[in-house]
């Protein structure tokens, strides 16, 4: 075995300096990499002066034995921090581009606005020029700012001002025809409705050959906020020139995803229609007929309706999202005036009005496939209300609350063919308000004398009571089947559902018994009754939970607390009210009730310990 000699160079640590120097290089090419970005942050943003990293150790070498392999050194790349994208500093509101000029554009459409309504009225009443040349002069102004405003319009920058100019002149041309047929008389009220529906018409066309939704709006709202001031307050006329407004600019909806415009047009008539019916009824000061104000209400509901079953068509822009939100809103807010419009009719006119318009909107629910979900449920929701009032108009006082159960059975059970949950909400809303009405015609306190119960309780009550039981469980049934609670849960809603059948049946046995016979006789016998009736299902409920291990303890729990509360009804109530014959028939039935449920526990408990006792013997 040879050895090499001293003056050799050792290849193995050669290659050992050179991994070693490579790796310092990468260090120090990554530590200038992390200093240039050090560098761009400190130039972008402010910050305290850095402090300067601590040096890095040269990595230490590792002696080398002159037999031993030489292995080049992994290099570890170095801890990279994350880079986090810089914010910019967040502009000042009143900096950036546009703002200040919208808002002194809007404010300079309000305030010539507002001096064109004072030429049109203070000059007036001051007797100052005459009226020809009041009206003269509004025009032209008006036709000045609209002519301004396209000239602006093609110019850089001139967007923003064209649009304010346009919309404060046809806004003042509109209000320069309420004051000629209002102020002067000049044009008849129908002539100048048309005049302004067309003046109207060309201002949102202009909107919409400029896609400006903004132009649309001032048109709109600047016309509509002054023109009670030209009319003296809410009338008929006002309503006419503002269904004008509603009915001219939803032209610029179609194939368009303007959110607002929509109820800014119908807004202003809805609630000139909601002040007019409400003086109307209470004061009778409103100067409009009833027939008038129907007929309006009437019209601007089918508008809302058609505007927007025309919007949310299918294949349009403004069917889905916010704008179809805004949109199904919109016709909800169109319905409002008819909804209360009955204030100023009879009981039956108003029935057979709110009739008509329930068959009509739930009917439009129903068919109209293409309109999308939400608007559907808009139209059976506003129908629903109208039938809600049908009832509420077209009923006797004794009558409403068995007819708004019956109508809650109804769509509970049009839920149930159809799985829909929708609809299932609306009868829930129904049976709601009809069991309110229920409690409050038939309350507790009626069952606890003879005296009681012949003023509160008859033939009415115990219909009501057969109501509320079917309704109580339609609406049980509609929950199991549309899958609303768990199974598990199932015996718990029967049992809660239980409690509520039984009082109803207490109240229509003791009705019935008071309409049959007389007061004393007719609530003696109906509480007899209804004590059996009490302890037969306290019976099924301990039988049942026998049967069904599934839900036992529930079953089980709600028949010994039935049991516990016909026991104590028939010693605390039955013993002391009823009279010797009724009482004894009483006691001899919930006797034998009570003998039969403990045999057949006895039984049953009995066959499962010689079942225990057998199954341990193997």
């Amino acid at each position: 075995m040879t050895t090499p000699s001293s003056s050799a160079v050792d290849p193995r640590l050669v290659t050992a300096l050179s991994a070693e120097c490579d790796s310092i290089g990468r260090q120090l090419r990554h530590m200038g990499q992390n200093l240039s970005i050090l560098q761009a942050q400190l130039a972008s943003t402010a910050v305290p002066a850095p402090v300067a990293p601590a040096p890095v150790a040269p990595a230490p070498v590792v002696p080398v034995h002159p037999m031993q392999p030489v292995r080049p050194q992994q290099s570890v790349p170095a801890w990279q921090p994350p880079a986090y994208p810089v914010a910019a500093p967040r502009q000042p509101w009143w900096q950036r581009d546009g703002v200040i000029s919208r808002l002194l554009a809007a404010a300079g459409v309000a305030v010539t606005l507002i001096g064109v309504v004072m030429l049109l009225v203070l000059a007036a009443q001051a007797g100052f020029f005459g009226p020809p040349l009041r009206v003269l002069g509004g025009a032209l102004l008006s036709g000045a700012l609209v002519f301004a405003g396209v000239r602006v319009h093609g110019r850089p920058g001139g967007k923003v001002g064209a649009i304010a100019l346009a919309a404060t002149g046809f806004a003042g041309m509109y209000l320069d025809v309420v004051a000629a047929s209002v102020l002067y008389g000049w044009v008849a009220t129908p002539l100048a409705v048309v005049i302004a529906f067309g003046i109207a018409a060309a201002g949102v066309a202009l909107a919409v050959k400029w896609d400006s939704e903004s132009l649309a709006l001032m048109i709109v709202l600047g016309a509509a906020v002054l023109a009670p001031v030209l009319t003296s307050g809410i009338s008929l006329t006002l309503i006419g020139f503002l269904f004008a407004i509603q009915s001219a600019t939803f032209s610029a909806q179609l194939g368009r995803d303007w959110k607002y415009l929509g109820m800014a047009r119908t807004v202003p008539v809805v609630l000139a229609l909601l002040v007019a019916t409400a003086s109307e009824s209470i004061f009778n000061e409103s100067g409009n007929s009833s027939l008038q104000l129907v007929i309006s209400a009437v019209v601007v509901a089918g508008v809302g309706v058609g505007c927007a079953m025309a919007l949310q068509w299918t294949g349009s822009p403004s069917r889905d999202g916010v704008a179809g939100a805004w949109s199904t809103a919109t016709f909800v807010v169109s319905t409002l005036p008819l909804m209360s419009v009955g204030a100023v009719l009879g009981n039956t006119e108003s029935a057979v009005l709110y009739g008509i318009a329930a068959a009509l909107l739930l009917s439009a629910a129903a068919a109209a496939k293409p309109l999308p979900t939400q608007l559907r449920f808009g139209l059976g929701a506003t129908g629903a209300l109208a039938l809600l009032l049908c009832c509420l108009s077209g009923a006797s006082e004794s009558l409403v609350v068995p007819l708004v159960l019956t109508v809650g059975m109804i769509f509970l059970g049009v839920s149930l063919h159809a799985g829909s949950r929708f609809v299932f909400a609306l009868g829930t809303a129904f049976a709601a308000i009809g069991s309110i009405g229920y409690l409050t015609t038939v309350p507790p306190e009626a069952l606890t004398t003879a005296r009681a119960a012949s003023m509160q309780l008859g033939a009415i009550t115990a219909l009501s009571s057969l109501t509320a039981i079917g309704a109580l469980v339609m609406l049980v049934w509609a929950i199991h089947r549309l899958k609303l609670v768990a199974d598990t849960n199932a015996a718990v809603l029967w049992a809660a559902a239980g409690f509520g059948v039984l009082y109803a049946v207490t109240c229509a046995l003791v009705s019935s018994g008071v309409e049959i016979f007389d007061s004393a006789t007719g609530f003696v016998v109906g509480h007899s009754v209804a004590t059996i009736v009490w302890m037969l299902a306290a019976t099924s409920a301990l039988v049942l939970g026998l049967n069904n291990r599934q839900h036992a303890r529930v079953l089980l729990g709600a028949g010994l607390a039935l049991t516990s509360a016909a026991v104590a009804k028939l010693f605390l109530f039955d013993l002391a009210t009823l009279s010797g014959l009724v009482r004894s028939a009483a006691f001899l039935v919930v006797g034998l009730l009570l003998l039969l449920v403990g045999t057949r526990y006895a039984r049953a408990f009995a066959k499962q310990e010689q079942v225990s006792s057998a199954s341990g013997e193997r």
